[in-house]
């Protein structure tokens, strides 16, 4: 047998030990948060809870500060490493966003490719009229598209800094405890208001919705959006802790309920509350299809996180109707006046299908630029039909999408619409794919879920205190939907 001399032992010891102290101080090291992400992931935080305090974010110089704001989270989340996958989603991102200036400066008259031969109709006849040559430009009111651009902008950096946030895991769980955090105090708040100040919002007084929650929104319908997105969001995260994910062995559904109701604990019970509380304030707000919309993506965000479980027990082909009918019984009991809007108006106002008919033919009179961003108020009185009641002003269409492409055009419309469907595509890959952490891309779809259906109907994505609230998700839960594994 050959033997070792001590002294070259000893030599390898040394190694051994240098080894191993210089892979404990890099392993603690990148343990260690860096400062850059620290702060980027602060200052979404701070965007999340705040953006639906000051009425929504209406107001262009708050619009502003999260502009700055989501500029500066950028750069900070700019600083980390790229990976392929992420440099394909920038691409992505640079696309459209070269799509959105281009037809902004069209609108804007700061470019001639096509604006020489698109200019509105309403300039020529002005010129005629004043019997003065006016300078024509694509957009009907001038400079409006350069007024009406912050919420946009806002919109598209908060989805790509949650994303770059959201890469690291610890950074997406502490977006998505703010959004639901932040959401409960709202929804506190809100039936605080209800209850002792029902005719003010904030410090303002209430003209319109005495008998609706809006919380710190001015409209209800937007209310209804963010609440039931934060309500699905507390669903998920409260089956997470419950171990309703888990994938033990079947049991029998009365002995599975028996064993939760004697496994309570305050958190449990503080989940229930919250789940409870922002559920209501959603039924609260009267808004139909928000409540409505809300509830089927509440049983949708269920029945996805739990459907190995509902499969094993062969009950994942009832669901839907279990689904349907928990919907029903929820309109019921918690939404007394949804019953009574639902009485008195029916599922869907006429005027809405009018406007919908008048701002098509908005988009037949300007199809490839649009009428200028932020120009739906100026425009619309000349397309309104007559089948519309007189009363009422309408600054919106009612439908994001329509109003989008009058706007913006049809081709940036379509590009817009690939986006959001490329965008829940890659959030239901990873709804479905993941285990770990599945939480993630799952609340992120049925929140990007809602707010695009409901958007359909109504308005909530066009509301800055809406949009920067649920951008950073939506961005986190594309970032989360791969695995994090070598991250």
């Amino acid at each position: 047998m050959e033997r070792l001399d001590p002294g070259r032992c000893t030599l390898l010891n040394t190694r051994v030990e240098v080894r191993l102290t210089s892979d404990a101080v890099n392993a603690r090291s990148s343990r260690q948060p860096a400062y850059p992400a620290l702060l980027a992931t602060s200052g979404l935080c701070v965007l999340i809870a705040l953006a639906p305090l000051p009425f929504g974010s209406m107001d262009i110089r708050i619009v502003a500060v999260w502009v700055a704001l989501l500029s500066m989270v950028l750069f900070l989340a700019a600083l980390q490493a790229l990976g392929p996958r992420d440099i394909a989603f920038l691409c992505g991102f640079t696309a459209i966003s070269l799509a959105w200036i281009v037809v902004i400066s069209e609108q804007l008259g700061w470019t001639a490719l096509l604006s020489r031969h698109l200019t509105a109709v309403i300039w020529d006849e002005a010129s005629a009229i004043l019997a003065e040559q006016l300078d024509r430009s694509v957009s009907v009111a001038r400079n409006q598209p350069l007024f009406s651009a912050g919420p946009q902008i806002a919109f598209f950096l908060s989805i790509l800094c949650g994303y770059l946030v959201g890469r690291d895991r610890h950074a997406a769980q502490m977006l998505l405890i703010c959004f639901l955090g932040s959401g409960l105090a709202y929804a506190i708040y809100g039936l605080v208001a209800l209850v002792l100040w029902p005719n003010y919002f904030l410090w303002h007084q209430k003209y319109n919705y005495l008998s609706s929650l809006t919380a710190t929104f001015i409209n209800p319908n937007v209310a209804a959006s963010y609440f039931g997105a934060v309500t699905s969001g507390w669903i998920l995260y409260a089956t997470r802790f419950s171990g309703l994910g888990s994938h033990e062995a079947p049991v029998l559904w009365w002995e599975l309920i028996r064993s939760r109701l004697h496994a309570t604990s305050p958190r449990n019970i503080l989940h229930l509350l919250a789940c409870f509380v922002t559920l209501t304030t959603t039924m609260l707000t009267g808004s139909r299809a928000g409540s409505v919309l809300a509830l089927f993506c509440l049983t949708g965000a269920i029945g996805t996180h739990l459907r190995r479980k509902l499969q094993r027990r062969r009950l994942l082909w009832i669901f839907p109707v279990g689904a349907v009918a928990f919907v029903l019984v929820a309109i019921s009991i918690f939404a007394p006046r949804v019953n009574q809007r639902f009485g008195v108006q029916g599922f869907f106002d006429v005027a809405r299908w009018e406007t919908y008919a008048s701002t098509v033919e908005m988009i037949k009179g300007y199809p490839w630029l649009g009428s200028g961003l932020g120009t739906f108020r100026w425009i619309f009185p000349s397309y309104r039909s007559g089948d519309v009641p007189s009363y009422g002003v309408w600054e919106q269409a009612h439908n994001t999408t329509l109003e989008l492409a009058a706007e913006m055009g049809l081709p940036f419309t379509l590009m817009v619409g690939m986006w959001w469907v490329a965008m829940l595509a890659i959030l239901g890959r990873g709804m479905l794919g993941r285990n770990r952490d599945a939480i993630l891309p799952t609340s992120a779809f049925w929140i990007g879920v809602l707010a695009m259906a409901h958007s359909q109907v109504d308005f909530p994505l066009q509301i800055p205190g809406f949009a920067l609230a649920i951008g950073p998700i939506l961005g986190m839960g594309m970032a989360q939907s791969f695995s994090t594994k070598g991250r």
